[in-house]
This record gives structure tokens, sequence and C-alpha cells, in this order.
């Protein structure tokens, strides 16, 4: 007995095919879209002695984007972003979060306010250097109520490369004070301080080696340091601008509970539309 199998029309074959073929995008089309910036933009930013690595291509977002700021730091203050006033507090035992829409185009000043009772370094230990080594400041005061400063050394080299490295003879960075309050590290000749109090205020710049330690020399710390007086300009928050920058008060209280005794610029946010 033969048994026989029914093969498919042809008309009906092409017909299967032509239906995947419509079917097909369709699907696809329903499928999952591309991530876009609506979903959030994230910039961690990490600040360390009182800086960060950020640099301005990282902290450039588009007008209507959702941006997701995670903040890290070494010691306890709090994130200020002008313009939009926010603010996140942070320490080194917990990260802080900052969620928000950036809905204003322009250039915002981010700047981190630091607490009171927080040294960022003991400043105890030191390296001799066994060649000589010098430094010299020089600070013009503006009508803006900043101040400009040249550093300028003899046997030592800027080395923003290997800041946290190991000790290199005659290499490393330097430290900046305002009234005995550190604002950070500088890593070149030219370092300006974007506003000050009125008045007459000490300016002191050590040398100090990759891993932080003081440089001496001759028995001496090797550091300079000058006095200029700042004009009453009437100064405020919320001032921007580039390059190293940095904001120091006095005598002011976070919320009645903790003071704030410097504040360091850490970039701009840029919104462009």
């Amino acid at each position: 007995m033969r048994l026989n199998h029914a093969r498919p029309s042809r008309p009906g074959y092409w017909l299967a095919i032509i239906a995947v073929a419509i079917a097909l995008p369709l699907l696809m089309a329903c499928g999952p879209s591309a991530p876009t910036h609506s979903d959030g933009v994230p910039i961690v930013m990490e600040i360390s002695e009182r800086s960060t690595t950020l640099t301005r291509e990282d902290l450039k977002v588009a007008q209507g984007d959702t941006v997701s700021f995670r903040f890290t730091a070494d010691e306890a203050g709090e994130v200020h972003l002008h313009g939009y006033d926010l603010t996140a507090p942070v320490s080194p035992e917990e990260p802080s979060i900052l969620n928000f829409e950036a809905s204003t185009a322009g250039a915002f000043a981010i700047n981190f306010h630091v607490f009171g009772g927080d040294p960022l370094h003991s400043d105890a230990r030191t390296v001799v250097s066994e060649t000589p080594v010098s430094v010299a400041i020089t600070a013009e005061p503006d009508a803006d109520g900043g101040v400009d400063i040249r550093i300028d050394t003899e046997g030592f080299q800027f080395a923003p490369e290997s800041v946290d490295q190991a000790h290199t003879p005659g290499a490393g960075h330097a430290h900046i004070y305002v009234d005995g309050v550190k604002l950070g590290r500088v890593f070149e000749s030219e370092y300006r301080i974007d506003q000050l109090p009125a008045g007459e205020r000490e300016i002191r710049v050590t040398l100090n080696t990759n891993d932080h330690s003081d440089l001496v020399f001759d028995g001496a710390k090797v550091e300079a340091s000058t006095t200029v007086s700042v004009p009453d300009v009437g100064q405020g928050h919320g001032q921007s601008g580039t390059g190293s920058e940095g904001h120091v008060e006095h005598d002011h209280e976070h919320n009645g509970e903790r003071e704030i005794v410097a504040e360091v610029h850490l970039g701009n946010l840029e919104v462009y539309p």
C-alpha cells in the first residue's frame, strides 16, 4: 500500500514567506528603543585633596537632560551647584547622589564647602631634599575680590601626572593656604582664588612631594607667604569661572551646626540648548 504525502501548494508557501517578511520589521519596531539622554546622564565626581580629575568635557550636558551626579570625598563637606541652587552633603563614610533635570542652559559653578573639624592632612610627614630647592610667590588682588597668584620655584618642577605616587626628587606639587586654611593642591605656576573676604589676607604656599609630604631643605620647610589687601566688593556666592579657583569663608555656620572653613571651585556644569 502506497501512502501519498500531500505537498503544500506553491501559492501557500510564498504567502507564508511574505507574511513573515511583513511581520518581522513590525516586531523589531516594538522592541526596546535605543538609550537616550532622557534616561539620565551619570556623572561621577571624586573629590580628593579638594580637587577633581573631571575635565570640562566630562561636565557637558544638553538642556532637558536628567543629570545624576554621584559625589565622593575624602573629607566632610557639602557640594553646591550654583544657579540651580542644589546641595548635596558628602563625607568619606557616605557618598551622595544628586538627581535633577538640566532645565536651564548656561554654565553653573560646582563648589565644595569644606566643614570644620576634618583636617585635610596632618602635614606631619616631611621629606628632606638633598639638593637646593626654593619657592617664591606674588599675589595681586583685583577689583572683583579675587587674587591672582604666581608661584616661582627653583630646583623643583610641578608633576601633576605623578600625584599620589612615590616621592621623586625635585618634583611634586604645592599646597596653598589662606589665613591658615588649606584650599587644596596646586599643579602649575599660576593659581587664581575667585573671591576672598575683604581685608588683609595671608597667602602661604608650601612645596610638597608626590605623596603630599612637606619638602624640607637646609632644616626649614620650603614655603613662601605674602599678605594682600582684598577690597570690599560686597561678595556673595555663585561666582563661576575656570581653572583652579577657590573661595574662603570664615565663621559661617551650615544650618547652625557645622562651620564651613573653606570653599573650593571644582568646575562648571555646562548645559547646552
